[in-house]
């Protein structure tokens, strides 16, 4: 069984200069597991889009502190092909890779992959008057 990617269960979704991060889980051996996944913001309802997934574990590598900045370059430019940029536009590069590092702790904070059984009991929408940023959360049961 391959990895399954479902983009309408989200957590958090953030949009800057035609790319859209979409912070949700992606199932590899048998668990779900968080990830933030790059599409064109104006795609986001294309089948036959190729998502750029950045997972739990390789996450470390955008991190300005302890990263791996070739590694994140090379992948970086990766996903700017993919995602149909300009790869070779070295601004292209660095902005997704600052795109990244920028939700790194939206990434870490994604919580377990919810089971079927539980029932939402309340929506919290809460916004930062001073970036004008907005997350939405689900308590549930």
């Amino acid at each position: 069984m391959g990895p399954d990617l479902d983009l309408n269960k989200r957590v958090w979704t953030f949009r800057k200069d035609g790319i859209m991060a979409i912070g949700t889980w992606i199932r590899l051996e048998d668990r779900f597991r968080p990830c933030m996944v790059l599409i064109p913001a104006d795609r986001e309802y294309d089948d036959r889009l190729t998502p750029c997934v950045v997972t739990m574990d390789r996450a470390w590598i955008w991190s300005e502190e302890v990263g791996d900045p070739a590694q994140a370059a090379h992948t970086a430019y990766q996903f700017a092909s993919t995602l149909g940029l300009n790869a070779h536009d070295r601004r292209t590069v660095i902005r997704i890779a600052m795109f990244i590092a920028d939700h790194l702790g939206d990434l870490l904070s994604i919580p377990p992959y919810p089971t079927d059984d539980q029932q939402t009991v309340a929506e919290v929408t809460m916004r930062d008057p001073t970036t004008g940023r907005t997350i939405e959360a689900e308590i549930r049961e």
